[in-house]
């Protein structure tokens, strides 16, 4: 960018000393004919005359020349500033997340969840991952329904207890979305008379037009196909 920019200084330049120069040749004739028109005064102050026209004409062209360069040099950084800003902004676009699989072999429940999770709690009934600052986290796991409870009954009992901005129950399933402290939790049980699958996703609340998506492809591949028996 900086080396275009000098291109261009050193192009307005030369285009400058060429205007300059072709404006002392037109200026032979031109004073000529003034002084056709005007011939009162000594000599000398129809001499003075001629130089203070020549350098008022001089001046302008001058004047003329430099707004074009600069305009021209204004237009050149216009242009690589666009360019690198726009180079800037295809580098700041976010990477497309990526997918990894996740299957519960004792309750047969499965999900989809972003490869930048690693498990760090795993047993029988489910894992727990979480991003390698601890930021994000997944939980997915299953339990038997030992208490006999409707999806109803789990619903209400967690609406009581957390400031829900969303919420949503449908068949034997239900959605609820809280804060709780810096973070969003989103979590759905799918209830059933057998057992309950669980997954609960947690992540910051200043980066919730990222994980808009990321939630909705969870929630979407969330399975829970054998809540109809215990495990």
């Amino acid at each position: 960018m900086k080396r275009s920019i000098k291109v261009i200084i050193s192009l307005s330049v030369i285009g400058l000393l060429i205007v300059i120069g072709v404006i002392y040749k037109i200026l032979s004739p031109s004073l000529s004919a003034e002084n056709a028109k005007s011939t009162i005064g000594t000599p000398e102050q129809v001499a003075d005359k001629r130089i203070l026209d020549a350098k008022i004409i001089a001046d302008k062209k001058i004047v003329d020349a430099k707004i074009i360069a600069d305009k021209k040099l204004s237009d050149a950084k216009a242009i690589e500033d666009q360019k690198t800003s726009n180079t800037k902004s295809q580098s700041e676009l976010p990477k497309e997340v990526e997918y990894k699989n996740y299957l519960n072999a004792k309750f047969l429940c499965s999900i989809k969840y972003p490869s930048e999770l690693k498990v760090v709690e795993e047993t029988a009934n489910g894992n727990m991952l979480k991003s390698d600052d601890e930021s994000i986290s997944l939980q997915i796991y299953g339990t038997n329904n030992i208490s006999h409870d409707t999806v109803d009954s789990i619903y209400n009992k967690a609406i009581k207890n957390n400031d829900m901005y969303y919420k949503v129950k449908n068949g034997n399933w239900f959605v609820i979305s809280y804060t709780e402290g810096d973070k969003i939790v989103y979590q759905k049980k799918v209830v059933g008379k057998g057992s309950i699958d669980t997954f609960i996703f947690k992540f910051p609340t200043n980066q919730k037009n990222k994980y808009t998506k990321v939630v909705e492809m969870i929630e979407k591949s969330f399975k829970a196909s054998s809540t109809d028996k215990a495990h």
